[in-house]
């Protein structure tokens, strides 16, 4: 086993080592930019940063300046006004950090090459998880240049194909040159910028390539040593602290760089699912191991019930991931994260007081991990300085907890070996005292019941599978008889609708067409029309029963299509109410329009965005007595899951209003609520149901507003056009 070790170690130091040596590759092309001629500030205008030859490498943090961009609006030739530039502010510290933050930051540095002979400069910025950064660059012509990447771009973009961010420097003559950066990010701000030889660069990536490739090595091969143990002895143990030193590991790789540099380099998106999912997967981890490691169903039944709860909460973090934007994923997980450790902790010292002596190296090394992450989240948003020690304190921290974890494995099979050879050497005292009498009788019954007892854990073992299966195959049974009673019941609604609503058209249509038949020759020119009016105005309504069915059926079945565009809704929405106007008339009911701003647009696909003003116009109209009102009002608001900009659409009848029993079915299929239209006109309790379900398929809300007697306000909110 120690020679599998040593060979994994000495496999990863000479693969991070030949990587480093290919790091340099030919820069990409830079995209030429059209900008303004520079003209500096006083202050961003100070002497500019002096490169050397003999300079191995200069930390630009309080060099350079800043200024964070809150409407993530400003462009190049606006940060090169002389108003923005004397907004910029210099970094105090030597590794700027600003924690989780939403702005666009700008930074401005200002360097002069003093050897034009030594012109191999580059720009490097230590921080893998940025997920955007453009690099703005002028020649002595003042010809302006960017180089656009980050973790959610393709790494193949990168001009220097490193896990960091590194930009070439053509610096070619001894002109102050400046400058600008533009970053973006859902995850902490951190800006370690430092320029350098490449030579020095390549030593350097060496280095840390080194250290990196050492740390991995000794992960993989605590992975592969526990693995083995576990196929060895077949402790559970084992398997879930390989679990975790798994999973902790790949976050890390992840983290640093490493997984977009070697593994998943045209994968952007997943890779940055998987910097929460794999946080989601270490707390499951870890809580799965130390419930099953300190046997707290014995020592403390409360905290293994507690630690389940962690598990549960690991997973929905991984899940929630894929769904959830990331800084959002970020916060989830690190309070996940803070109380599992806690919990964990708090669980080590609980089973060590109470006897279990293994449980020590366990409580150290969950210490050491609560306090790691303790010193790295508040370095991530920005509480801690960012330096050597808080940047690899989730290394250092995993490194020793795993090496005490080891020990308390360790100290848990010593235990377990002591524990064995003191029943052996029991069993062995109860055999010599009994030898002279029962010799040969007592190592049969020995024997046997070693094999009883063998064979009852084998079944015991095969019982304990078994019920396991019959709990999920009965599980799966309910869940399938549960949706099967659903698609019944929608079957048996869907029949009762089509039986319903279709019976009676057809009626009138067959009753009328078999008049016209037979009595054309008695009838007038009018009552034809008439008999045909009828014929065609019933034909039109099962049109639209059978089109709301139809609607109903694609958006259950994810077969509808949404056409994501710029809509000018108030154009749209003022035409639907002129179109409605004769209908409203006939029941005397005046119509009032008010809109905001006459240029809302809003972000839907348009012919389904008219389909739901449109049924809520006819349902307000169809449901509002005689000589009412009904109120259209368009307003700006705002989407509270994202707090990005949306149209609001109001629209308030008259009506009898909702009850209580009315709003909790209201936008369900085939609803009857109590209400019933003013006119005669008919309903099949299908339309509220496909508004919701386009409105929410377009990423917008609907509710409703009323009380029983006082009228219903219906309210959309559509993502709008900035």
């Amino acid at each position: 086993m120690r020679i599998v070790i040593c060979v994994v170690l000495l496999w990863c130091s000479t693969f991070c080592l030949s990587s480093a040596d290919d790091v340099l590759v030919r820069p990409a092309k830079a995209k030429q930019i059209s900008a303004p001629s520079l003209s500096m500030t006083e202050a961003v205008a100070s002497s500019p940063i002096r490169l050397t030859p003999n300079v191995s490498g200069i930390v630009l943090g309080t060099s350079c300046f800043y200024l964070a961009d809150s409407t993530k609006a400003l462009t190049l030739n606006d940060v090169l006004s002389p108003t923005t530039l004397s907004r910029f502010k210099r970094s105090a510290v030597s590794i700027p950090s600003f924690g989780l933050v939403k702005p666009t930051y700008w930074f401005v540095i200002r360097v002069q090459n003093t050897a034009p002979t030594v012109d191999d400069w580059l720009l490097e910025i230590a921080y893998p998880p940025l997920d955007s950064v453009e690099v703005f660059t002028h020649d002595s012509a003042g010809t302006w240049s960017s180089v656009v990447m980050g973790d959610m771009m393709p790494f193949s973009q990168r001009p220097v194909k490193t896990r960091t961010y590194v930009i070439p420097l053509a610096l070619h003559d001894t002109l102050a040159r400046t400058i600008i950066i533009r970053v973006n990010t859902e995850s902490s701000m951190q800006m370690p910028m430092i320029i350098r030889h490449s030579a020095q660069f390549a030593e350097s990536t060496a280095r840390t390539e080194l250290v990196y490739g050492l740390f991995f090595g000794i992960m993989l091969a605590l992975v592969l040593y526990n693995g083995f143990l576990y196929v060895s002895l077949r402790s559970l143990y084992y398997a879930f602290y390989t679990f975790y030193i798994f999973a902790s590991t790949l976050y890390l790789v992840v983290l640093n760089g490493y997984a977009q540099q070697y593994i998943w380099s045209n994968s952007p998106r997943f890779i940055n699912y998987l910097n929460v999912g794999m946080v989601g997967m270490v707390i499951f981890s870890l809580a799965l191991f130390a419930r099953e490691f300190l046997r707290l169903r014995r020592f403390a039944p409360w905290m293994a019930k507690a630690l389940l709860v962690a598990m549960a909460g690991g997973l929905a973090v991984a899940l929630l991931g894929i769904v959830l934007p990331y800084q959002l994923g970020v916060q989830i997980g690190v309070v996940v994260n803070f109380i599992t450790i806690t919990l964990v902790v708090v669980s080590g010292a609980l089973v060590w007081k109470r006897g279990n002596s293994s449980a020590r190296y366990f409580f150290i090394a969950a210490s050491f991990f609560l306090l790691g992450n303790i010193i790295f989240v508040l370095k991530t948003i920005g509480f801690l300085p960012s330096n050597i020690f808080t940047n690899h304190i989730v290394e250092i921290g995993l490194a020793i907890e795993g090496l005490l974890f080891a020990f308390a494995l360790a100290e848990r099979y010593r235990q377990f070996r002591i524990e064995k050879e003191a029943a052996q050497k029991e069993a062995l005292r109860i055999e010599q005292e009994a030898k002279t009498q029962l010799e040969g009788k007592v190592e049969e019954r020995t024997n046997e019941l070693a094999k009883t007892n063998a064979e009852m854990q084998r079944q015991m073992v095969i019982l304990n599978d078994q019920a396991v299966e019959i709990e999920m195959t009965n599980v799966e049974l309910q869940e399938k008889n549960l949706l099967l009673e659903g698609l019944n019941r929608e079957k048996n609604e869907f029949l009762g609708v089509a039986a319903h609503d279709l019976k009676n058209p057809l009626q009138t249509i067959i009753m009328n067409t078999s008049m016209i038949r037979r009595y054309a020759e008695r009838m007038s020119e009018q009552q034809r029309d008439e008999l045909l009016d009828r014929v065609e105005e019933t034909s039109r309504r099962m049109h639209d029963i059978i089109e709301k069915l139809l609607d109903a059926n694609a958006i259950e079945s994810g077969t509808i299509e949404l056409k994501s565009e710029s809509v000018a809704l108030v154009r749209e929405v003022r035409s639907l109410v002129q179109d409605y106007m004769p209908k409203a008339a006939a029941k005397n009911i005046t119509l009032h329009f008010e809109v905001q701003n006459e240029n809302l647009c809003a972000l839907a696909d348009k012919n389904r965005a008219i389909q739901v003003v449109e049924n809520l116009l006819s349902n307000a109209i169809k449901f509002s007595p005689h000589d009412k009102n009904v109120y259209v009002r368009m307003t700006t608001d705002e989407l509270p899951t994202s707090h990005k900009p949306a149209l609001c659409l109001a629209i308030r009848d008259e009506g009898p209003g909702l009850s209580g029993d009315d709003k909790e079915k209201l936008f369900g299929k085939f609803a009857r609520l109590s209400a019933r239209p003013t006119g005669g006109e008919h309903s099949t309790g299908l339309g509220l149901s496909i508004v919701k379900k386009l409105v929410e398929a377009m990423h917008g809300e609907i509710w409703c507003d009323s009380e029983l007697g006082n009228g219903a306000t219906f309210c959309v909110r559509l993502p709008s056009v900035q």
